[in-house]
């Protein structure tokens, strides 16, 4: 054997042990990691069945509800973040809410984990950890949720990570925090566990590379991604994230360092999104309508259909409600050539010449009021009901309450409303 083959032989024997070395090094650091003594957080790291690392898509075996739709995946994102629909890479700055992002935010903001730190995720369904996640929301919930069993889990936790773009001091800065989502299948859940808050903001983005402080501290928080519904932590974006591993919910029972927030319905805030009562399409701010095209022969009539349908005749007392309430008239009386008026929920039935809307609200004398010529002198004990009158170029007009007819008047539809609702479960 010549001594060069000799010399290559050992280079690569060496090379091998090396590799081999590096190898094991990494699973004994992985090993060896000791997961926190936290009594808001769930088991994870070594002695479970956890990934190690951001994930790609992972399938789930059951279908996550988040904002009122349903995932068959999700990805765990370096970046603090669970993800549905796609992986996050980045990070946004901009307050929630905001277009795509469908994510539910731990502490979202530039981290990495090259040189320290760990990512560790699992779907479970053990029964110590369903038993342990339908007690803690039946716990914090129990007036809405105290039947409630978990069949599902998914445990995400970002132990000991650091800043990405740290230098100096900033590279011995560590954040350890967790996600717990829970579902039955129906309603759905997610713990928000924190443990240890040492920076705000990555270097790389614009934080401060030593300190780990910065002028757009991390979200925390849900964004379904269309610009309108989302839930913020009341210390997202704030130097008053470093207290999230001392914080507690004010309005739900549980340890320290948790948030609890329903991730199933959409969410405008804090507070359920509304959807509109079956059969009321329409929507006017907070009011579902109903319009009735087909005329009752009078007021009293409306309201009582109003009031069997669980609802109130509509008050038409806005320029933008009359400008609605007539286009949708003038269109419809034009399509099928029927003549319509519409009465507005204003009479004077009680005291003559004192005008009160049907909700019990006092007629503002010097508010929008726009009367037809001749209204006030057509307004007699006999008379007492607005309306819209299209024979009056829309205008306010004043008629019998209980008909029939007169010149120039009806028939009348009517509006009737309703209050928008939080949406239910769709299961």
């Amino acid at each position: 054997m010549s001594q060069g083959t000799s010399v290559q032989r050992l280079d690569k024997m060496r090379q091998l042990t090396l590799t081999v070395c590096l190898l094991a090094s990494l699973v004994m650091t992985s090993a060896q990691i000791t997961p926190v003594n936290n009594t808001a957080f769930y088991p994870y790291g070594p002695g479970t069945a956890d990934n190690d690392g951001a994930s790609g898509q992972q399938s789930l075996s059951v279908s996550f509800p988040f904002f009122g739709n349903t995932y068959n995946s999700l990805y765990v994102n370096t970046n603090g973040a669970i993800s549905f629909g796609g992986a996050v890479t980045g990070f946004t700055s901009a307050a929630f809410p905001v277009t795509d992002n469908k994510v539910i935010a731990a502490f979202f903001t530039d981290i990495q984990t090259d040189l320290t730190g760990h990512i560790y995720h699992r779907e479970t369904v053990d029964a110590d950890v369903l038993a342990r996640a339908t007690m803690d929301v039946r716990t914090a919930f129990p007036a809405d949720n105290g039947g409630f069993v978990a069949t599902w889990t998914y445990i995400a936790t970002w132990h000991e990570v650091g800043m990405k773009g740290a230098t100096g001091d900033g590279l011995n800065l560590r954040n350890t925090f967790q996600l717990v989502l829970v579902t039955d299948g129906c309603k759905s859940f997610v713990l928000f566990n924190y443990d240890q808050i040492q920076f705000l903001q990555g270097g790389s983005s614009g934080g401060d590379r030593t300190t780990g402080a910065g002028p757009k501290p991390a979200q925390v928080g849900m964004n379904e991604g269309d610009g309108t519904h989302y839930t913020i932590h009341p210390y997202s974006r704030t130097t008053n994230l470093y207290n999230l591993p001392t914080w507690t919910d004010p309005a739900v029972t549980g340890p320290a360092g948790r948030w609890y927030r329903r991730t199933d319905q959409a969410l405008i805030g804090n507070t359920p999104a509304l959807v509109c009562p079956s059969s009321y399409s329409q929507r006017r701010g907070e009011k579902c309508l109903k319009c009735f095209k087909k005329p009752t022969k009078s007021y009293t009539g409306a309201k009582l259909t109003c009031a069997a349908e669980g609802a109130e005749l509509f008050n038409i007392r806005s320029k933008a409600d009359t400008e609605w309430i007539v286009g949708m008239l003038a269109d419809f009386n034009s399509r099928t050539g029927k003549k319509r008026d519409v009465w507005i929920g204003l009479t004077d039935e009680d005291t003559e010449g004192t005008f009160v809307w049907e909700d019990g609200t006092p007629f503002n004398v010097t508010g929008y009021a726009p009367w037809a010529e001749g209204a006030h002198e057509h307004n007699n004990e006999f008379r007492n009901c607005v309306f819209i009158n299209k024979r009056k170029n829309w205008l306010w007009y004043v008629q019998k309450c209980r008909g029939p007819w007169e010149l120039y008047a009806g028939p009348n539809s009517y509006i009737c409303a309703k209050n928008a609702v939080p949406a239910a479960p769709d299961c």
